[in-house]
């Protein structure tokens, strides 16, 4: 019997017929992901079989054979990762998570569980009937999952400094590692532990250690929010008027986010909103009553205006405020149709003192290499939690030859940015695509030791096999 055939029979005794394929379009579904080109077989192996286990023992199961085969295992989200990490760079087994979506809201224990295959936006809807909240909202939100989120800690849109990351709330995890041993870590009290808790090493873990399999987080009582926006001459003064928010000690918003004129004029105009003369900023504040979250807009609209905007003013209407976030939020679409391309983008954190110089220097990338060349730049980020998108939208003209080098040009130009203002990614994890980047940010030492830690947790390295290569 060939290896390819014994995995898919060992597969279907585990998960049932039903739940595995071996589908060359449904391998290739599960390899995909937003960065422009192509899968390129050579590189990103088709897997033998993409499985969708029901439950923890099953996952357990598959670990057990793969560890024992020495077969790759690759989790699967939504593959939503924009790194290159939900591609396969060995030929192994995928692992899709979907199945594993479900949701208990224990009002009694003040917690909520759910599944690593929960859909972010579904998770937050079922909250909010019960007067909670998700503190993780990142852009792909409608399609992101749970565990995804949960793997690289992403607040996503959040603003740190007003809510934290995804750690600060979760409780507890279970956890499947890679010899098929099940962990349930954490606590059912609301009081993190002290000391050592296992569930810190797999909250923003990238993968690397294990599968998650349930999460515990703590309900976040949903607030009252308000709205506001400024229109400014020119970026520098955004982000002149957000480092003043900061020393001022003005009450960090929930979110705030910047958009350059260009992206502006798409955004709004696809929206149905009048197109500001400039660049904008536009932030939502919290409070435990309607006045104390008006209050906190207040106090941000004095902050703007110190910085001399054109306009600064309070959102009263809800719906301007949706179309104001809708905007912003589905913009990579709006430019996509726009230039009938395909985007691709960095991510630049800058410290608080060099905000300024950063967003300068954003707003140059495009001279940082003659590959970007006639590609078109917008600027866009969440430049409360002082983080810049610099953004192409890359022709479909282009083969994928081409586009490969582009994304690998621009993520090289990232890393010199993050490198030079002493920071790091804050949403999109820290390996595949950023190899060099952490290499050269933390040391060859860090990289040994995150190396050998891993293999305590997964001695065969079976598990995402390649993706710190």
């Amino acid at each position: 019997m060939d290896i390819e055939q014994k995995i898919r029979d060992r597969m279907v005794s585990i998960a049932g017929e039903k739940f595995v394929s071996g589908d060359f379009f449904e391998g290739v579904n599960n390899m995909i992901d937003p960065l422009p080109y192509d899968v390129d077989f050579e590189k990103e192996k088709l897997p033998y079989v993409v499985v969708r286990p029901g439950n923890e023992r099953e996952i357990s199961e598959i670990m057990k054979f793969a560890s024992s085969e020495n077969i790759p295992i690759y989790p699967r989200g939504s593959g939503t990762s924009v790194t290159g990490a939900s591609r396969p760079s060995h030929r192994g087994i995928v692992i899709n998570t979907n199945r594993l979506n479900f949701m208990n809201i224990e009002t009694d224990y003040g917690y909520f569980e759910c599944g690593p295959g929960a859909r972010v936006d579904s998770v937050n809807t079922a909250l909010e009937r019960y007067g909670f909240f998700l503190p993780v909202y990142p852009g792909s939100r409608l399609v992101a999952s749970m565990g995804g989120c949960i793997s690289n800690n992403t607040s996503g849109h959040i603003i740190d400094a007003c809510i934290g990351k995804p750690r600060d709330y979760v409780l507890g995890l279970q956890v499947v590692l890679p010899t098929g041993d099940i962990l349930d870590m954490g606590t059912k009290g609301l009081r993190k532990p002290a000391g050592t808790d296992l569930t810190n090493l797999f909250v923003g873990g990238d993968g690397l250690l294990g599968i998650i399999t349930s999460i515990r987080m703590r309900l976040v009582p949903a607030m009252k929010k308000a709205f506001g926006m400024a229109c400014f001459r020119e970026p520098e003064s955004i982000a002149k008027a957000v480092v003043r928010m900061y020393r001022e000690k003005a009450p960090p918003p929930l979110f705030m986010e910047f958009m350059d004129k260009g992206s502006t004029a798409v955004g709004f105009e696809d929206a149905g909103l009048s197109v500001p003369p400039g660049p904008v900023i536009f932030f939502a504040s919290l409070g435990s009553t309607e006045e104390e979250a008006s209050s906190n807009i207040g106090r941000l609209l004095e902050v703007m205006k110190k910085e001399s905007p054109i306009s600064a003013e309070y959102i009263t209407q809800l719906d301007v405020w949706q179309k104001i976030w809708t905007a912003r939020e589905v913009i990579i679409s709006s430019l996509m149709r726009k230039h009938d391309g395909q985007f691709t983008g960095g991510e630049i954190v800058a410290a608080l003192p060099n905000l300024v110089d950063c967003i300068k220097e954003c707003e140059r990338f495009s001279d940082k290499d003659p590959i970007f060349k006639d590609v078109p730049l917008y600027l866009f980020g969440h430049i409360g939690a002082l983080t810049f998108h610099p953004t192409y939208i890359v022709p479909n003209i282009w083969d994928s030859d081409r586009k490969r080098r582009f994304v690998a040009v621009e993520f090289e130009k990232e890393a010199e940015m993050n490198l030079k203002y002493g920071t790091c990614g804050g949403e999109w994890g820290q390996f595949a695509k950023r190899n060099s980047f952490f290499k050269k940010r933390y040391g060859e030492k860090a990289c040994r030791l995150v190396e050998e830690i891993k293999r305590v947790f997964d001695p065969r390295d079976i598990l995402n096999r390649g993706v710190m290569a």
